[in-house]
């Protein structure tokens, strides 16, 4: 019919839709999403990169050497060592508790094993699963960042306090904590490098791919 109204059932507009989760404001600082994120965003940059993997057995080969020195009877740079000054000393003089020589043997074997595992990584392998490769490098960059990061706070205690231990916290503090979260870093971008070389990815979220 002429002139009649039109249909307002018709012309009404639908409800805009909700956002979707991507179009939501984080309700918080979103320590998780953040994570991802970032590492997503590095392990993009890192691509499939071998430098990391070079990087942590070149570390992991020093750090050897140097204790292998020291096993077979070296007394140099034992003053720079991680340890308490009378230990120090009885390691100068072979004088050592037993543990103490078995536990450095034992170490100069774990580094030959960590260099030898980095190289394995420079491409997948059908006789290392690739899971366990994946797991074991993040444990290791763990662990390693956890020694530096967590020793700091009672380094610059023990210099700022003047205690006995000053001299073996400065050297803590300059070498050996930034060579551990150093090393640790190396470990974490070799397990993004691997996923990468192993068919994994890592999405914008961060998640990991097959």
């Amino acid at each position: 019919m002429a002139g009649a109204a039109p249909d307002v059932r018709r012309v009404r507009r639908p409800w805009p839709r909700p956002p979707t989760h991507t179009q939501l404001p984080p309700l918080t600082p979103g320590t998780a999403r953040t994570r991802r994120r970032v590492v997503g965003t590095i392990s993009a940059w890192l691509g499939a990169s071998t430098w990391p993997a070079y990087g942590a057995a070149g570390v992991t080969a020093a750090y050897g050497m140097l204790k292998a020195y020291w096993v077979f009877g070296g007394t140099a740079l034992w003053s720079i060592a991680p340890l308490d000054p009378e230990m120090i000393e009885r390691a100068r003089s072979g004088t050592a508790p037993t543990w103490f020589e078995i536990a450095d043997a034992v170490s100069v074997a774990l580094a030959a094993v960590g260099v030898l595992f980095a190289l394995a990584t420079l491409r997948p392998r059908r006789w290392l699963p690739t899971r366990f490769v994946r797991w074991s490098l993040w444990l290791l960059a763990t662990f390693m960042v956890l020694r530096g990061v967590l020793s700091i706070p009672g380094d610059v205690y023990e210099i700022a306090s003047g205690g006995a231990l000053s001299h073996t916290a400065s050297w803590d503090l300059a070498l050996w904590s930034p060579l551990f979260v150093i090393w640790g870093l190396l470990w974490a971008a070799t397990a993004l490098t691997y996923a990468r070389r192993s068919g994994g990815t890592f999405d914008a979220g961060g998640k990991e791919g097959p």
